[in-house]
């Protein structure tokens, strides 16, 4: 029964081949002996490896058993010792965080060397129980509460070999059944009575208890989890058409993503694409909570004054312009989208006739227009933000492009003659600050007339005198 249904889930859900070594995480305990003796004698190349965490005083002595038993069978077997604990108290984790990181990546690291194609451990039908309530008593969304998969990628451990788990469809007795039939003596880990682990309470405590309210309380939790992780791959596969439509650009330290696309989609692709964007940043960080990912909603769906938060992991969540960025803290945010000034360009002339390129794929053109408009206030007026109709007799030539200067005032258009700060100015009009310094400002005789692509100055304003205007475009180019 073990065998048999061990052999059709490394098939069908583990997508096995025979010819492919897998690298078979073996502690010593039942299940990983099971896991070990049922790959074997259904005839897939095995390479053994055991990492010793350096915790308890006998692990020298199971790391010897493991290594009889591989070789005994003729199997090529990896080990390594480890302090754990002093990795825990290093990197201010748990010891069950320490001890799972130093595991997995010992297990991928020996994977690439021995050429294995695969990481296969021995996580069981009681394990999966344990994860998803665990996950639903801390929170959790439709992912959590789907438990571990069979076969996975990830990133985080290595782009290409995946992660199987073989006996997540076994429950603990038909495993140890198996290994008394099979005449194996695994070794027992006391720490796995030890009630101060969150784990071993729930094993040792609560599903004891919930199974006298429904003595089946495991296979139902178990079949739920398969349930819904059969819907969350539905919305994973409906999740990455949605990535892919709002996606604009990503680094290894950003990603940016189209704001008016993102705000269209439905909540729960929301939530999706924004978890996607901080795996492909954090692929590490295992649970992001459902606090955190809401909050990160209310702030997407209302900036306000607020352009950038502190969001989750190291991470800022900005709206800039069009696009809404998932950031490391030590990067920039993206300016791919503005017109900016040239690097090393502190100022530029400008004639008619002329244009002036800047950053980012943007230009400015000079032109006078060939006739006045019978009204040319109101044909000012109906101008977008990236053209400016100015009275040419009021300019001194050549204009002159630069960036802001500290403390620096103007008069825009529309506010009465009255002055204001430029950076108030660029507050107001939602300019991230970053970019300030380098937006292009057109002025003639040292005052602006034109922040480019945003809003005139009263210094050139059209008039019903005006007789001669010279247009100004911004212009993005293909």
């Amino acid at each position: 029964m073990f065998l048999d249904l061990l052999d059709q889930t490394v098939r069908e859900k583990c997508r096995l081949k025979k010819e492919q070594p897998v690298l078979v995480g073996v502690s010593g305990g039942a299940d990983s002996l099971a896991l070990l003796a049922g790959l074997d004698a259904l005839g897939y190349p095995l390479v053994v490896a055991h990492l010793d965490h350096g915790i308890r005083a006998e692990s020298i002595a199971e790391a010897e058993f493991v290594r009889e038993l591989a070789e005994s069978r003729g199997l090529r077997f990896e080990s390594e010792r480890m302090d754990v604990l002093r990795m825990a108290e290093e990197n201010g984790q748990s010891l069950e965080e320490a001890a799972r990181e130093a595991r997995y990546g010992f297990l991928f690291a020996r994977a690439r060397e021995t050429g294995a194609k695969t990481v296969a451990v021995a996580h069981n039908a009681d394990d999966q129980v344990e994860t998803v309530l665990m996950h639903l008593i801390r929170g959790a969304g439709l992912s959590g509460l789907s438990g571990m998969d069979f076969c996975r990628i990830m990133p985080v451990w290595d782009p290409d070999i995946p992660l199987i788990r073989p006996l997540l469809n076994i429950w603990r007795e038909e495993i140890e059944r198996y290994v008394a039939e099979a005449g194996l003596e695994p070794r027992f880990d006391l720490s796995n009575l030890d009630t101060t682990y969150f784990r071993n309470r729930l094993r040792h405590e609560l599903i004891p208890e919930l199974e006298t309210y429904n003595p089946k309380f495991k296979e139902v939790l178990w079949r739920t989890a398969n349930v819904l992780g059969e819907e969350d791959r539905f919305l994973d596969a409906l999740a990455e058409s949605a990535w892919k439509n709002c996606l604009i650009a990503q680094s290894d330290d950003s990603v940016e993503l189209a704001y008016a696309k993102f705000l269209d989609l439905p909540k729960t692709m929301q939530q999706r694409v924004l978890r996607r964007a901080v795996a492909e940043l954090r692929p590490d960080l295992r649970d992001m909570g459902f606090e955190a990912v809401q909050r990160g909603l209310a702030f997407i769906r209302a900036p306000g004054e607020l352009k950038e938060i502190d969001f989750v992991a190291r991470l800022n969540l900005a709206v800039l312009r069009e696009s809404l960025v998932v950031k490391s803290w030590e990067a920039d945010l993206p300016e791919w989208e503005y017109p900016l000034l040239p690097d090393g360009v502190d100022q530029a002339e400008m004639n008619p006739g002329e244009s002036l390129r800047l950053k980012n794929g943007w230009r400015i053109t000079a032109e006078y227009l060939d006739s006045v408009p019978d009204d040319p206030v109101r044909g000012a007026s109906a101008l977008s933000e990236d053209e400016v109709w100015l009275d040419a007799d009021r300019l001194t030539l050549p204009l002159k492009v630069r960036g802001w200067q500290e403390g620096e005032r103007w008069h825009p258009f529309g506010l009465g003659g009255h002055s204001q700060k430029i950076s108030d100015f660029f507050v107001n009009r939602k300019v991230p600050a970053h970019l300030r310094a380098n937006w292009p400002l057109v002025c003639s005789e040292g005052e602006v007339v034109w922040v480019v692509g945003l809003r005139p100055g009263e210094k050139a304003r059209i008039t019903p005198q005006t007789r001669k205007i010279l247009k100004l475009n911004l212009q993005k180019l293909a």
